[in-house]
């Protein structure tokens, strides 16, 4: 458990972070909810915001119009988004590639974040 879990440690802070873990995947902070209806909306994503500012978990924007997606992760890894169909791929692509791809002078990436949109093709 980290330090910041530890510092700020709830049953329901527990029971949210659980939830996200088990997943492996994003879930919104209203599927959460679904998950936990004992704990209210508004408690999910004020808990939710505490993650992220604590790097325990990533709040993530997938799609145009789209709420806001939570997802525990203990690799880093991207993330590709069907435009048909909304479904997410999770991959893994070495970030040192991507940052030299950059061409980024005189700028250190703090965070990288790939979120790939298109289309599944149709299987021949």
């Amino acid at each position: 458990m980290s330090d910041a879990l530890k510092r700020r440690r709830s049953k329901k802070r527990e029971a949210i972070l659980t939830v996200l873990k088990k997943h492996h995947g994003t879930l919104s902070a209203a599927e959460i909810h679904a998950r936990l209806p004992e704990i209210d909306l508004v408690t999910v994503y004020r808990n939710l915001e505490v993650f992220v500012a604590d790097k325990l978990v990533r709040k993530l924007h997938l799609g145009q119009g789209t709420e806001a997606v939570y997802e525990y992760t203990e690799s880093p890894h991207h993330h590709a988004v069907c435009a048909d169909c909304q479904e997410v791929i999770h991959f893994t692509a070495p970030d040192k590639k991507i940052i030299a791809l950059l061409g980024l002078k005189d700028f250190e990436v703090e965070e990288l974040e790939v979120t790939v949109k298109g289309r599944h093709r149709p299987v021949k």
